[in-house]
């Protein structure tokens, strides 16, 4: 299967901007009790929970003191004491993606690879930090240059963009969409699930067009019949390509993609990513950021890439 060639020109306009992203985890670090001897008359957690307090010293406590003692060592041999800190998971991150190109992002499991996408789809708060996007409601000023000095109108481009603290989350979801690695299906026909984000009320003002998706199943090698199938019966691979479909017939700007293709087979794999190209490349005002540990495949269609390692996010050369 082949990619469609037919593409649109950009001119590599910003379509997201993050600065300074930090992320914390919502749990307190754990932390077992501290070991230390306390002195002065005072008996350390140390010596109670090791049992290095010795008969004649123990005589002498008073009896409501020795009935603690005995609760304590029941009780906090074990305990585990909430830190007052939390863990920094991602460390002040900075990026840009630009209209018309793919930004593959590395990194090991655990890094803040996934963590960064949900914080940029607004399904994950961040500490710090700020996301805009283009305000596609008036874009022309984006490209619009002053004649007279060659220079890109500063205000202009600044009033289009809209940060994530300012936007609805329906909204700002509409714009900037989050393709999972495992997805997640409702009882019915594909056309069911297809039909369903109609239902919502953010997307209630949108027409479904089934003839987009007959001939984006047609380029699948799949035909309309495909549309009666019982999600139930789906294999894995064709699940993902309905909800890739799903997603893409809502038309984002901005595309997170979460490993989508590493549970795939290799046919139905070249499937989806001729699917995602093709959709890049079929409008303007489009940009992918995609997570992937498959840089054979992936990376030759990359055009920045990214590594996340720790939580500190670097551009590859």
């Amino acid at each position: 299967m082949t990619i469609d060639t037919d593409v649109h020109v950009h001119d590599n306009s910003p379509m997201l901007k993050f600065d300074n992203i930090c992320v914390h985890s919502q749990r307190p670090v754990i932390i077992k009790p501290n070991d230390s001897v306390i002195h002065n008359g005072v008996i350390s957690k140390h010596d109670i929970n090791n049992g290095a307090i010795d008969k004649s010293k123990e005589d002498a406590l008073s009896t409501k003191y020795r009935s603690w003692l005995s609760k304590f060592k029941q009780s906090n041999s074990l305990k585990q004491i909430p830190s007052t800190q939390r863990k920094l998971l991602i460390k002040g991150v900075s990026g840009t993606l630009s209209q018309g190109q793919v930004t593959v992002l590395t990194g090991s499991s655990g890094s803040g690879k996934s963590l960064l996408l949900r914080v940029l789809s607004g399904l994950l708060p961040m500490s710090s930090g700020d996301v805009w996007v283009t305000n596609n409601h008036n874009t022309s000023s984006i490209t619009t240059f002053d004649n007279a000095t060659g220079m890109r109108d500063i205000d202009s481009l600044n009033m289009n963009y809209q940060s994530i603290h300012d936007t609805p989350p329906t909204q700002w979801r509409h714009q900037v969409a989050l393709l999972a690695q495992h997805p997640q299906l409702l009882e019915g026909s594909v056309l069911d699930n297809l039909q369903m984000p109609y239902q919502l009320h953010a997307h209630q003002h949108l027409d479904f067009d089934i003839n987009w998706h007959i001939t984006q199943l047609a380029h699948l090698q799949r035909g309309a019949e495909f549309l009666q199938k019982d999600a139930y019966h789906l294999s894995g691979g064709e699940q993902q390509l309905v909800n890739t479909l799903r997603l893409l017939q809502l038309h984002p700007h901005v595309l997170l993609l979460d490993e989508p293709t590493a549970a795939l087979d290799g046919d139905t794999s070249a499937q989806l990513v001729t699917l995602l190209i093709g959709w890049l490349r079929a409008a303007t005002q489009r940009t992918v950021l995609w997570v992937t540990h498959d840089t054979q495949d992936i990376m030759p269609l990359a055009d920045h890439h990214w590594h996340m390692h720790a939580g500190v996010l670097t551009q590859v050369p």
